[in-house]
């Protein structure tokens, strides 16, 4: 088929409703608008969770769950990334120097060491920190380390 054999598919173009042109069109009186009320005002547009001036639901609702302020939070630091440091006493500086310290900017919370599933930590280190996890202490202590309670 060339270009200028083209042409339009049948009933692929419609007729333009046009809106309050008459009874006799079909789409006069109201303008497919329905009758009275604010949506059929020009200019009229209702946000969806707008409920009329009622008391929207987001406000009738209670708000659940609360923030505890006496949670205590740690700085968290896994055996498995102190087993790659070289030196054999790790102290709190140290861990902050090399990155090893999650959220690092809370230099108020304590440094607390946890174990890991699969336990890399194979090297006879002195491991310094405000809090071991039981596991983690057992861990240091079976290949001889120790863990020291800053």
């Amino acid at each position: 088929m060339k270009l200028n054999e083209l042409k339009i598919p049948v009933n692929s173009k419609h007729k333009r409703k046009r809106l309050g042109k008459g009874n006799g069109s079909g789409y006069g009186k109201t303008a497919g608008r329905g009758m009275n009320g604010q949506k059929c005002r020009s200019g009229a547009s209702i946000p969806n969770w707008f409920e009329g001036g009622q008391m929207p639901i987001h406000r009738r609702l209670p708000g659940k769950g609360f923030t505890n302020i006496f949670k205590k939070k740690n700085r968290i630091v896994s055996l498995n990334k102190l087993a790659r440091v070289e030196e054999n006493v790790i102290d709190i500086p140290l861990m902050e120097k090399l990155g090893l310290i999650e959220n690092p900017k809370y230099k108020k919370f304590p440094v607390k060491v946890l174990a890991n599933r699969e336990n890399k930590f194979d090297r006879k280190k002195i491991i310094k920190a405000n809090k071991f996890s039981e596991k983690a202490v057992e861990l240091i202590e079976k290949i001889g380390g120790k863990a020291e309670v800053v």
